[in-house]
């Protein structure tokens, strides 16, 4: 290939779409923290919904990303999906990996469809309800593909190179746990991948085009591009190339059209025109007022109608998610303790992340991306099946069966990309009360079988479990004024299938004492040293 093929727009796209899915899917496997915190978020700047959550939550520069996206298309097109989106280069990958090449074909738009889903997304997102954006948003599927699906093979894969390095006596390589995640999470993610497989196998670009709530706004936008994909009309000779490679569906061969809101900018037309018939123009100048306008206006004024509607369907909608949240938790408060292995562990609230401060903000905020479930160390963060209830499926939860919150741990917060989960000083951690740990004595195996344990008291870091004697045996008493809700006790709790003892969840988090003294103060928990 000569010099100028290399540093053609199809190439250095590809290039620039490559070296970032690489860095952007080894962020959301990785369980070695190579990547600092702040590289993670610089990587994921240009992510268009979470700069944009991040923005209307807190402002500033470091969330400002969206614009620039915005900035790009209104020159150049849809930029963003072929070269920074994550799930747009999944797609393009999945479709060069057919063994025959595939041939598209022009597809009329399906503006309707498309405008109106981004209406009944924007209307959801209004009214405090992140489910149904979640389910469709393209950085937030890219992120559960790689967190939920590729992360457990990097994991085996890694384990399987230790054991076959240690028949050569080489060590390069260390042992890894890999905490499974909810099968009822894996089935929904492993459904919406493969539905964006199967439309990017079959149609391309069909999924950006319709469904994606991000495609629709920077479509909107494309619409006023300065400079624009176009046509020219004395050096095509018809021959069709070009729309075979349109991964997009837009050239309109017949008419010498290319519909520039569905164009992501992948540039194969420009590659397969042989006669140099198609380039970038200047499109800020008088144009006749044919049929596109007319079609332009039309989906316009649909799309606007729908999201007024919406809009105003979401001031009703915000009385149903109350209910919703009152009905997920309404039968979750204890009532004291329960009889050994015979009563459920009821929690009063959901715990959520340290730096997430309360459970309704936190909801708000959180796009499911899945990238602090990847960068916990200890995997106590899993996606919720039906801990928030519907309208929060997907989002992460603290689940202590899976592990604990780690004493000196501030890494959700760090690289959380919404601020749905703020990052926190480590002296502010540690204070932060997630909930209050709960004894049920009726669990506890020192009173059901009258043997010494305290394993409780033994890894909580604050030493707000503490043993007290009673009966000739010594039996747990929290502390809920040094109980910051890590969950170490209940993770180290022996008993199954209930706790004898679990943190209820605080809606809002609290502030909790510091220890009185210091050989009383916090130390490092050793849970993994718990024979148990």
């Amino acid at each position: 290939m000569n010099i100028v093929g290399l540093l053609s727009l199809k190439n250095f796209r590809r290039i620039i779409a490559t070296i970032y899915i690489v860095l952007f899917g080894f962020a959301f496997i990785d369980f070695s923290s190579t990547l600092s915190p702040s590289f993670i978020k610089s990587l994921l700047y240009f992510q268009f919904t979470p700069s944009l959550i991040q923005f209307l939550k807190f402002g500033g520069i470091a969330a400002t990303g969206y614009i620039i996206v915005i900035l790009l298309t209104l020159l150049f097109g849809r930029i963003y999906c072929s070269a920074l989106c994550p799930l747009g280069i999944f797609q393009d990958f999945i479709s060069r990996i057919r063994i025959k090449s595939p041939r598209y074909k022009y597809l009329k738009p399906w503006n309707w469809i498309r405008y109106t889903f981004l209406a009944v997304v924007v209307g959801f997102a209004i009214s405090g309800w992140l489910f149904l954006l979640n389910l469709v948003e393209p950085y937030s599927i890219a992120g559960r593909i790689f967190s939920d699906l590729v992360r457990p093979v990097y994991f085996w894969l890694n384990n399987v190179g230790v054991k076959i390095l240690g028949l050569f006596n080489s060590y390069a390589l260390h042992q890894v746990t890999f905490v499974g995640m909810p099968l009822s999470s894996l089935i929904i993610t492993g459904a919406i991948t493969f539905i964006v497989i199967v439309l990017a196998w079959r149609l391309g670009r069909i999924f950006c085009n319709t469904l994606c709530p991000v495609g629709a706004i920077l479509s909107i936008a494309s619409r006023y591009s300065i400079f624009k994909l176009v046509i020219n009309e004395s050096a095509c000779t018809s021959c069709k190339r070009c729309a075979r490679d349109c991964k997009a569906s837009c050239i309109d061969i017949e008419l010498k059209n290319i519909d520039f809101s569905r164009c992501v900018a992948c540039y194969n037309c420009i590659g397969s025109c042989k006669e140099g018939g198609i380039g970038y123009k200047f499109a800020w100048q008088p144009k006749p007022k044919q049929q596109e306008e007319i079609i332009v206006d039309e989906s316009r004024r649909k799309f606007f109608v729908t999201a007024i509607g919406i809009a105003s369907a979401s001031y009703l909608l915000k009385p149903l998610r109350t209910l919703a949240q009152n009905s997920s938790t309404e039968n979750s408060q204890p009532e004291g303790s329960s009889r050994a292995g015979k009563r459920k562990n009821s929690r009063k609230a959901p715990i959520t992340p340290p730096g997430s401060s309360n459970f309704p903000d936190f909801t708000k905020a959180c796009t499911a991306c899945h990238l602090c479930v990847s960068a916990c160390p200890t995997h106590v963060l899993q996606p919720s099946v039906k801990e928030y209830g519907l309208w929060g499926i997907m989002q992460p939860h603290m689940d202590f069966r899976s592990g604990f919150c780690n004493y000196e741990c501030t890494r959700c917060g760090d690289v959380c990309p919404t601020g749905a989960i703020k990052p926190l000083v480590l002296e502010t951690k540690k204070r932060t009360q997630l909930g209050i740990a709960r004894f049920h004595r009726g669990n506890c195996i020192v009173q059901v079988d009258g043997t010494e344990c305290g394993a409780c008291s033994e890894h909580c870091p604050t030493k707000a479990v503490h043993m007290v004697p009673f009966g000739g045996l010594y039996f747990p008493e929290v502390r809920n004024e040094l109980c910051i809700g890590c969950g170490a006790c209940e993770y180290a709790c022996p008993t199954t299938p209930y706790k004898a003892i679990y943190v209820n969840g605080n809606i809002e988090h609290g502030i909790a004492e510091l220890p009185e003294a210091i050989d009383e103060g916090p130390r490092k928990s050793t849970l993994e040293e718990f024979p148990f």
